[in-house]
């Protein structure tokens, strides 16, 4: 996956210059540094994207049944861009379809929660929650998103 986001990334220099190469070519006074500053900017122009489009396209490629219970945007001085729209990098999902109540204790129930990061492997969770007495130890948001899908 990454290899083809490394292929995109130098195409989309590639076509940044190339639209901006005629241009250079029919006014002489434009300075030569234009076509590879238009290269890198094609390039992180691609990067951004790809970045604030990353959470959105994974989240609907989930499988029927898969509810995102927390989302975890972030911002960085590296990325100044991500200060206005914080950049949603990393995901929790619960699997709707993995919940199983225990035989022994029907207020019991049993689930997977799914951790999606981006260029990281996905990590997974059971979670086993007593639904008279619920006590999860993520955030406040998360705790409810998980009890609101397990404890209807």
């Amino acid at each position: 996956m990454m290899f083809w986001e490394i292929i995109a990334t130098v195409m989309s220099g590639f076509l940044f210059a190339g639209l901006v190469l005629p241009l250079r070519l029919i006014f002489k006074q434009l300075p030569k540094w234009i076509v590879p500053a238009a290269a890198g900017i094609g390039m992180i122009a691609f990067q951004v994207y790809s970045e604030y489009s990353w959470a959105d396209d994974t989240i609907a490629k989930l499988p029927e049944g898969a509810v995102v219970v927390a989302t975890v945007p972030s911002s960085s001085w590296y990325r100044p861009w991500s200060y206005p729209k914080p950049q949603v990098l990393q995901f929790v999902a619960l699997d709707k379809t993995s919940i199983k109540t225990s035989p022994d204790n029907p207020t019991s129930k049993q689930a997977m929660l799914y951790f999606f990061e981006r260029r990281a492997a996905t990590q997974t969770l059971p979670v086993s929650v007593d639904c008279t007495q619920p006590q999860l130890s993520f955030s406040p948001q998360m705790n409810q998103a998980v009890l609101r899908e397990l404890c209807p």
